[in-house]
């Protein structure tokens, strides 16, 4: 018993020293971030799968098929298939011509997968699984470094630090002024969102287009309702109670990363997601946006405890323009599609159709590579075109974190799927405020919306994957703006090529350890300096990238030129002239005039007939000399001002009409010629 007694003591000795020694090697940074559930239990009464049934299976010529106006048909084979099996089965949602989703109430979803892969028209089923939150110039207050604690109580000091450009301390910035120089993103390059859906912020508001919600299972909706049209997101919070609940749908969703369920409040994550894609900029409210002038659908997936796969799917097939049965055609296909949602786990066939027909389109998806502290890249980040695919253009983006350093953020997934790294948020310090988090807008409601408010460094830092992954989609965003035209191969090539190297040094003492690719037996990875094999081709620069796009497309930097033609130099009370308003600019490759804006320096010389509008009238009012100034704003947000001097002269005394004048000359003959008549005659 005291040999036994001295052999545990040793291992636990061991394990302590274990865990001493790695904090010798790195300091571990306290990065609270959203993980998936590594506790999560599937329910035995809920058997949810997706089918696809062969090409020519004789079950597609049975009855049970569903077709719904102006959307695709698809099958509803759990009539016949259920007989054939004998199971009781029901229909799910229809995801393609030969895909839907089955569903059991007599067993697991594994069980119901293997009962079906024994029919002979089935090509592939697989279990329908849940996926989780993976967590220039401009005038809003939240966007500069060194904020005061009256605009940013609760810090960040360093405000929207991923954004402006990289320093000697902060090497992860994106470097995004240069982008908006080029763009700020086109009105019809169209961002779609998949996430918990929206609430109401000022910040987003003018910015959203309709969405759609595709959540068909209601627990998990939480909105009293399954599949509709309204995306708001009603909270995503999980009980205490459902959590312990063993019979439930939520049993262990929440088990906090130590395996012990707990309550968790909503995450708001569709709407911080939203922020970081598009908030309107140059509002002089909150926080700017890395595409602030494209607009963005949010698209609804994720509820309470994640989203399932079908559900997901389907909403990735609607944003990019493909019909999906049941649901309205969307009157806004988008160009790049954000996922900062998944789960470890290889990729799906149920992904791999899907993003490959959305790449097919020329549509972009962006996706998280997941918050496992280093593990392998998830689902659907880690997809892959089928190898007998003749087009290997890869169907998803996948994107690592880095802390604001340039080295990987202890929670970033990493390895040879990922395609680009971009700040995920860090705090440094183990205690007191973050310093770094990405900020964005979000919700003071714990579990129902409340207030609309921005993430901080003290109460609700935002850290993850997730909040990398609207970096890049906006980016994508900004280079389709820049030239509508460029492929998914270019995207991606761009992306690559124009990305900043990884540093060799941390800011940590002492030096982290390589980035290893990992395995199914590797285990976590904290801080490590990345490698091209493990983060991607290097750290993301939109400026570089957006530059590159212009530069390869003909174009070059174009600024407007404002001018202000007058129809005349001078103007006699109470007379008006016109003025016109231009872009001087000669070049093509200028963006067109959206906007003009005039003003007056002395009214009490002369008035303007508008403040708005290419062409208005100044009319002459006294004796004097008025400035007017004139600013354009083009397509892309540039502006340019112009001023010009006008001389109004004084109105004529004569009472004449017309602005009197000189004496006409006819006149003057006739009147000498009157006085010739009239004078006195000599006698004769």
């Amino acid at each position: 018993m005291a040999r036994m007694s001295r052999l545990l003591s040793a291992v636990s000795l061991g394990i302590v020293m274990t865990a001493a020694v790695g904090a010798a090697v790195v300091a571990v940074e306290s990065n609270p971030v959203r993980r998936a559930p590594s506790h999560l239990v599937e329910p035995a009464g809920n058997g949810r799968v997706i089918v696809k049934f062969r090409e020519r299976a004789s079950i597609l010529s049975a009855t049970g098929t569903s077709a719904n106006a102006g959307v695709t048909s698809g099958p509803q084979k759990a009539a016949v298939l259920g007989s054939r099996l004998g199971l009781a089965l029901t229909d799910g949602r229809i995801l393609g011509p030969r895909t839907q989703v089955l569903r059991s109430t007599a067993m697991s979803s594994s069980a119901l997968a293997a009962a079906v892969a024994s029919d002979a028209d089935v090509e592939w089923v697989e279990v329908d699984q849940r996926r989780f939150i993976q967590a220039t110039p401009v005038n809003d207050p939240l966007y500069p470094d060194g904020l005061s604690t009256a605009t940013a109580p609760n810090g960040p000091a360093a405000g929207q630090w991923y954004l402006r450009a990289p320093t000697s301390t902060v090497l992860a910035s994106i470097n995004v002024e240069p982008a908006w120089t080029i763009t700020k993103g086109s009105t019809s390059v169209v961002i779609g969102d998949i996430d918990t859906g929206i609430t109401s912020h000022p910040d987003l508001n003018s910015k959203i287009l309709t969405g759609y919600d595709f959540i068909h299972d209601v627990p998990t909706a939480n909105d009293g309702s399954a599949r509709d049209a309204d995306p708001s997101d009603p909270g995503d919070y999980i009980t205490a109670a459902e959590n312990s609940n063993k019979s439930g749908s939520f049993f262990g969703c929440n088990d906090n990363g130590t395996g012990a369920a707990v309550p968790e409040n909503s995450s708001w994550h569709g709407t911080q997601t939203a922020g970081i894609l598009g908030a309107a900029t140059n509002n002089a409210t909150g926080m700017a946006g890395t595409a602030y002038s494209a607009p963005v659908i949010p698209a609804r997936a994720l509820g309470k405890c994640g989203g399932y796969d079908s559900d997901i799917i389907a909403a990735a097939q609607w944003l990019g323009g493909i019909a999906v049965s049941g649901v309205p055609v969307n009157a806004h296909p988008v160009r790049v599609i954000n996922m900062s949602l998944g789960s470890q786990g290889a990729c799906t066939n149920g992904y791999i159709d899907a993003l490959t027909a959305l790449r097919d389109k020329g549509v972009v998806v962006v996706a998280a590579a997941g918050n496992d502290e280093g593990l392998a890249v998830g689902t659907p980040a880690n997809c892959k075109p089928n190898a007998t695919d003749t087009n290997q253009t890869p169907i998803v983006i996948a994107v690592a974190g880095l802390r604001h350093a340039g080295t990987k953020v202890g929670f970033s997934d990493i390895g040879p799927e990922v395609t680009i790294a971009a700040p995920g948020g860090n705090c440094v310090n183990s205690t007191g405020a973050c310093l770094y988090p990405i900020l964005t807008t979000t919700n003071t409601g714990a579990t129902t919306p409340g207030t609309a408010t921005y993430s901080d460094g003290m109460n609700n830092p935002s850290l993850g994957t997730s909040f990398a992954t609207p970096l890049v989609t906006g980016t994508v965003a900004l280079m389709l703006s820049a030239n509508p035209s460029l492929s998914n191969a270019d995207v991606v090539r761009i992306l690559k090529s124009t990305a900043r190297a990884f540093p060799t040094t941390s800011d940590t003492s002492p030096t982290p350890p390589v980035c290893t690719a990992p395995t199914s037996s590797s285990p976590a990875q904290d801080e490590c300096l990345c490698t091209t094999g493990t983060c991607g081709a290097g750290m993301l620069d939109a400026g570089a990238a957006v530059s590159k796009v212009w530069t390869e497309a003909g174009g070059a930097v174009i600024a407007p030129v404002a001018a202000i033609t007058a129809s005349a130099a001078t103007v006699q009370a109470p007379n008006s002239i016109t003025l016109s308003g231009t872009d001087s600019t000669t070049s093509s490759t200028g963006a067109a005039i959206s906007s003009y804006a005039w003003s007056i320096d002395n009214a009490a010389v002369a008035t303007l007939s508008a403040t708005s509008g290419a062409s208005i009238t100044l009319a002459g009012v006294a004796a004097g000399t008025a400035t007017v100034t004139l600013t354009i704003t083009d397509a892309d947000s540039r502006t340019a001002t112009a001023t010009r001097t006008i001389t109004v002269t004084a109105a004529s005394s004569s009472g004449g009409g017309g602005g009197g004048g000189a004496a006409n000359p006819a006149w003057l003959l006739a009147l000498a010629v009157a006085g010739l008549l009239l004078r006195p005659r000599k006698r004769a």
